[in-house]
Parts: structure tokens; sequence; C-alpha cells
């Protein structure tokens, strides 16, 4: 019920006092009241009765309507009683705050009034519920009879009259028009789903809603339209949809678990040396050809917002975007494992580069969970994939080791000696430092020398004498005494290339 419906209520006949006032503000309830300040009092959306037996002054209009504007009130019906008329001043506080004053005749009640006011709010309010239920019911048939996550959707979409979309927790479509959401949008919008903190969130003129519990299993559900423009009883039914598409998805999640474990006994077939004939006749019935080129990359995961369901859609997601390549994808709640088969050795460059892009974009998003992806090289066919499978887990330890929540090494990374070092135990290799670089830190700090750093360069520059002095704008002389006054502290003899070795890992350590 709204304001304007109280003027065209028979039996009633209110005066409107303030004709420049809107009059679509919802009412909620009925509060009577002579206290001057009856703020504390309203919950918002109140028509507040008065017979203005708060007056004492010409400045107690002002403080009473402030006190309304406060608390929210709806509309003010006042009488004129006990002062004859409803004061101008009050009228004038009202309507500079925009609250519609209305006057109601001297034979009319305020009992009456309420009952008739209250009456009406409850019988809409019974309406409104008696949708909600058919509307519920609808939905929960359509489930039982089978409907799928698109037509669950599609039956949102009639009921808002708007655009719907269901989209993963990494913003792959999973129902709705795919033609008016592009891949771009769609992976800004998870972003911003994953990070609201309460929904439903609003974003980019759409509103998104958690499907199962924040979105982080069942994804979410995407709206064309901001909350407020969707109304109580639109978002009342995208809500329950939302609740409903958790439940289909709660039968997907088993059927994914049941893949999952499925494909578990490949990888520990691979692992276990089994012959290649048994191997490939596993791989074809999980769709993947071992003739083909094949990698496989490992995910490693920890924390909250169970970040397995992340790591498995993020890496779908980006496998999606390759042309030709299939995947099966292995694994729980603490690691997933995928082989993935290409059309071509070189896709798993492009693999990797989309793989590193998406995990910067979700980064931000990742608050509460942390995943770290290993990437094997390619191997051309399924005779590799038992060392894919390492390289891919060797890979993941080490990109556990990054600062990044969400971080990825690369077979091709692997060569490095920063990640052969990172693969140490964090004491052994500042004890390595201490024991090779110690004296000479010491010496530095003692004398105000800057042995250590002249080290790094002439190491960087290959022992080229030169172009260290030039580097570090000394003279060569002075470099020689530097060069001379290091291997006597050190012990080591920078003309070999065994020490030059454990010098340079050793300044390589942070």
């Amino acid at each position: 019920m709204h304001v304007r419906d109280l003027l065209g209520e028979p039996g009633l006949r209110l005066e409107l006092l303030t004709p420049g006032v809107r009059l679509d503000r919802e009412l909620r309830w009925v509060y009577t009241t002579d206290l001057l300040e009856p703020a504390a009092f309203l919950g918002g959306g109140e028509l507040v009765l008065t017979s203005e037996g708060w007056y004492r002054t010409p400045v107690d209009c002002e403080t009473f309507a402030a006190s309304l504007d406060e608390g929210g009130a709806a509309a003010l019906v006042a009488g004129d009683l006990l002062l004859g008329e409803v004061p101008p001043l009050l009228v004038e506080a009202c309507e500079r705050r925009g609250i519609p004053v209305l006057a109601a005749p001297s034979e009319i009640s305020y009992g009456a009034l309420s009952r008739t006011v209250i009456e009406r709010i409850n019988r809409e309010r019974g309406r409104e519920l008696a949708d909600v239920l058919g509307r519920h019911r609808r939905l929960v048939a359509a489930l039982v009879e089978g409907a799928d996550l698109g037509g669950l959707v599609a039956m949102l979409a009639t009921e808002l009259d708007t655009d719907c979309w269901a989209l993963s927790v990494a913003g792959r479509l999973l129902a709705g028009p795919d033609n008016a959401l592009p891949p771009t949008l769609r992976t800004r919008l998870a972003v911003q789903a994953l990070r609201a903190q309460k929904p439903p969130a609003s974003t980019d003129g759409y509103t998104l809603l958690p499907i199962g519990r924040h979105g982080a299993s069942g994804g979410h559900l995407v709206i064309r339209g901001v909350p407020d423009g969707l109304g109580a009883d639109g978002l009342g039914i995208a809500e329950q949809t939302a609740e409903l598409l958790a439940l289909g998805g709660a039968r997907r999640d088993e059927r994914r678990r049941t893949e999952q474990r499925f494909h578990a006994d490949l990888i520990a077939l691979i692992d276990s040396g089994a012959p290649s004939g048994t191997v490939h006749a596993r791989l074809l019935t999980a769709g993947i050809s071992p003739d083909r080129p094949l990698l496989a990359l490992t995910a490693l995961t920890r924390g909250a917002l169970r970040p397995w369901d992340l790591a498995a859609d993020l890496a779908e997601s980006v496998i999606d975007e390759n042309a030709g390549a299939k995947a099966v994808v292995a694994g729980g709640e603490h690691g997933l494992t995928l082989l993935v088969s290409l059309d071509r050795e070189d896709d798993g460059e492009r693999l990797a580069e989309l793989l590193s892009a998406r995990l910067t974009t979700f980064e931000p998003a990742a608050d509460g969970g942390r995943i770290a992806f290993g990437l094997s090289a390619t191997a051309p066919d399924a005779s590799g994939l038992d060392r894919a499978l390492e390289e891919s887990r060797h890979a993941a330890r080490l990109a556990a080791l990054r600062p990044q929540r969400l971080a990825l090494v690369t077979a091709a990374e692997l060569d490095s000696h920063l990640l052969l070092l990172a693969g140490v135990p964090a004491e052994i290799r500042a004890s390595y430092r201490h024991r090779l670089l110690g004296p000479l830190e010491a010496y530095d700090s003692e004398h105000n020398a800057d042995l250590v750093r002249t080290l790094t360069a002439f190491l960087s520059e290959n022992g080229a004498w030169r172009t260290t002095a030039a580097a570090l704008h000394i003279h060569v002389s002075t470099l020689h005494y530097r060069i001379g006054r290091i291997e006597q502290l050190t012990g080591r003899d920078l003309s070999t290339a065994r020490d030059r070795v454990d010098l340079y890992l050793a300044c390589a350590i942070d």
C-alpha cells in the first residue's frame, strides 16, 4: 500500500495538505503518537497518526518533523481536535523533508483509520505471499520434473522480464543467452561476485547472487538490472531460484566427484608404470586420444571457500578457450590433476599464457584460499605422461612457495637456478648464504665497505673486469683490490668455475 492509496480509500475522507510532495512511499504499518520526538519508536515506512498533543510552541513543529524524517516515517495524518487546525508550520516543516501530510476529519477516529489501513496492508501482503509461494511451487515443480539449469534460468528470465545467466565460479557460461554476455564481462562479473562481502552484489548494471554457499561451488546467478530496479519481489524470486540452482548443482557436483574418482584411478595407473595398452584404453574411455600431444596440470589448494572448485574451474575455463583441447580432471579437496590433450604441441604455450593471465585477474578475489598450479611441458603422446605428471607436481610445489595466492610455475621455468633454490627449505638456504657471504657482510658492516655488491656485480658480468668496474663506477685497480679481499675472506678462488657457481648461488638467495 502506498500513500496515494489513502486518498482513494472510501470512508476516510483524508485531505492532502502537501500537494507538491511525492505520494509513492510504501506504507508498512501504522503508529499513533503524541511524543515530540518519536524517531526511536519508528522502524521506517510507518503512517504516523497524531493529534498534536506534543505541541507547546511553534518551534515544536520543526522538532517533530525532524524526528519523523529521522525515523523514516512514510506519511503523517494530523487531526485538528486539540488545536482547531493542523499547524501550518508543521505542514511546511514536513513538506521541506518530503513527508506527505494529510488532514483527518474530526468524525473519523484514529482507531478506525488504523484498522482500515492495517487490514489493507495485510490483504496486500497476503496476496504477495501467495504470489511468492506460487512462483516457488512452480520452480520446485520444474526442478522435480527434471528441469535443467537452463530451464530454471529461463523461467526466472520470464518472471523478471529481463536477461538472466548462470555462471561458474570462474565465469564460464552455464546457462543463459551466450551472445549477450561477452567472455571479458563474464570474467569481470565473476571476480566481483567472489569479492562481494554480502549478496546481492551489483556491478556494471547487473545483479549478482551466489549459487550455493558464497558461490564458491555453484557459481553465480547474474541478472540484468540493479537490485533496486528489480524490487523486493523480483529480488526474492531471484534468491529462491539461486537456492534451487544450488540443489541442481549438488547433482552436478556428485557426478563430478564420481568422474574425478574414476580419473584418479587413471592417474594411479600412470604412476604405477602400468602397461601402455592399459593406460591407452583408460585414456580412450575418458575421451582422450593417447596419440595426440598431452600435458599435465597439477593444482595444490588450501584455505577457505573450497578453493579446489575454483582451481578446477579456472583450469577448465582456460582449456575451453583452446579449440580442440580436451581435459580430464582427477583429485579432490586438497589437489587436482588435469590431463589435457592438444591439437598441436605448441598449444601448450598458449594455454600457459592464458592461465597466467586468468590467475592475475582472479588474484584479488582469491582471499581465503591459495592455489598453486604446475604445468608440464607437452609430451608428444601418452608415452611421456609419467614424466609430464612428475614435472607438473614439482612445478606446483615450487609455485606454492611464491607469495601470490594464485601462482603458476611452468616446465619452461624449471631450468632456472632460482626455482632450484626455491625447492630447498628456507633455513637451509639462509645457512648456505651465511656460510659463504657471512664474512663479507661482517666486513662491510664493520668497514662500511661494499664487497657483497661488488661480488654480485662481478659474477653478473661474467667476471669481465672493465664492464664490472664501469657498472660500479670504480677504477679497475680498485676492483682488483676488492676481489682479492673477497677471495681472502671467503677462501674461494674466483678464477675457478666451481667457486664462482657457489658464490653466485649464495648471492641469488634473498
